[in-house]
């Protein structure tokens, strides 16, 4: 089930908000078509969280562009035997059109890190923090005060940063292995549409995701 939740402030008024109002709420409806949904075959299907950037313009991330994302994380899981679904969707402030501090990585998260799903934030421009000056396409983070991990992505990222990110939310490291989607170091081979996890790190993995679920921290989607 999807739920749409106003979470955004913008200055606009009457017929004006309403207009924004009704497009962000068609935004989400062609996202909740787009996007894929658990095979039924598939022995996990977790649940995720969208938190889509929102302004006056409406939403930041177009509907093809977050199906993508989704069916290239599962496509890399598949291994693992887990797909993901987004099971609801809300919006996040328009500051989220650019984070550029710890801070604003944490305040993304305040009051909403709730329910057994992962938590994912859509946003525009986001600022290394370790390396002033540079961009990057996503991270996996959390706040000072919750160990609990959450992913923001830019919608600048290609199709695999989700995928990549989720990969720490399991308990993946950056690596060196030459085929692995966690290493970030330039290199020719593969090429870059046959890199996935290494074997290795699907194994790794799996106590991590059997721990997630048994703690309670996620759970199984019904399909």
């Amino acid at each position: 089930m999807f739920v749409f939740a106003g979470g955004f402030c913008a200055v606009a008024s009457g017929a004006a908000r309403a207009d924004i109002d009704a497009d962000i709420a068609a935004n989400i409806a062609a996202i909740t078509t787009a996007l894929p949904a658990c095979e039924a075959a598939r022995a996990h299907c977790l649940g995720i969280q969208l938190h889509i950037t929102a302004g006056d313009a409406g939403l930041i991330a177009a509907p093809d562009w977050l199906a993508t994302q989704l069916a290239a994380a599962n496509r890399h899981f598949a291994p693992l035997d887990v797909e993901f679904q987004v099971t609801g969707i809300d919006t996040s402030p328009a500051s989220g059109a650019h984070i550029a501090t710890r801070g604003e990585r944490d305040d993304l998260a305040t009051g909403r890190l709730t329910g057994r799903v992962i938590h994912v934030f859509i946003v525009g421009q986001l600022d290394d923090v370790d390396e002033p000056g540079k961009v990057i396409r996503g991270v996996t983070w959390h706040t000072r005060k919750d160990d609990r991990k959450y992913v923001l992505v830019s919608t600048v990222a290609p199709e695999r940063v989700l995928a990549h990110e989720l990969g720490h939310v399991f308990g993946l490291p950056h690596s060196t292995y030459a085929v692995s989607i966690m290493n970030k170091a330039d290199r020719k081979e593969p090429p870059v549409e046959q890199r996935t996890f290494a074997d290795e790190e699907i194994a790794a993995m799996r106590p991590h995701l059997k721990r997630l679920l048994r703690d309670k921290v996620i759970a199984e989607v019904a399909k």
